[in-house]
């Protein structure tokens, strides 16, 4: 081999190692980590109160129409129907079509009443969502740490004088309310948007009487 081939090649071979030890490696290691200092992406969580409740002699009713006072009333049930048209086809003013939706559990030992999954069991069927009830009420902050690894737009149905304590463990920052008002008829919506809350809530409008 003459002297002149013999350089050529050995600068390639030495340009080969230096593509191989310094190029691909440190190009996955990049893209393997990712970056902490990167802000949380966007997200909507609303929250609702759940239909109305056995009051003044006003009977509840389960799933089968039997008396059960930690069920909805009627027009407790004509809330939850009427539910599914204030997020879909097209979600009212400043909400959006939830991709989770939670209610609190009413079965097993922590299990509370049943108008949290009845409210929102409707909208849940309509948008073939299966309802995520793994949280018993007073786990909010539980329940808040979930929610804030959605991808979409979250719903929670909830017990009114605990949603304050979700709130609070959800976004402190935000200037929610202390307090529940003595209202169904009211969306509570949180917005996280470049890693900053804000708060701001809204009338359902779905039924006679509502405000």
């Amino acid at each position: 081999m003459t002297p002149t081939r013999r350089t050529a090649l050995t600068a390639l071979a030495g340009s080969a190692l230096l593509l191989t030890g310094c190029g691909s490696p440190h190009h996955r290691g990049r893209a393997a980590r990712p970056d902490p200092a990167a802000p949380a992406g966007d997200l909507t969580v609303m929250i609702i109160r759940h239909g109305e409740k056995p009051a003044d002699g006003t009977p509840g009713r389960d799933d089968d129409g039997r008396p059960d006072n930690s069920s909805l009333t009627a027009r407790g049930w004509q809330r939850a129907d009427a539910l599914p048209r204030l997020f879909t086809p097209q979600p009212a003013p400043g909400l959006r079509t939830p991709t989770t939706v939670y209610a609190a559990t009413d079965t097993g030992p922590h299990a509370g009443a049943h108008r949290m999954r009845q409210t929102v069991t409707p909208l849940a069927k309509q948008l073939g969502l299966t309802l995520d009830l793994d949280y018993a009420e007073t786990r909010e902050a539980a329940l808040a740490a979930s929610v804030t690894t959605r991808p979409g737009p979250v719903l929670i149905c909830w017990e009114h004088s605990r949603i304050p304590a979700i709130t609070k463990a959800l976004a402190p920052t935000a200037g929610a309310p202390t307090t529940w008002p003595d209202r169904f008829d009211l969306v509570w919506i949180l917005t996280r948007t470049n890693g900053t809350w804000s708060f701001h809530q809204t009338d359902q409008h779905l039924l006679p009487g509502d405000a």
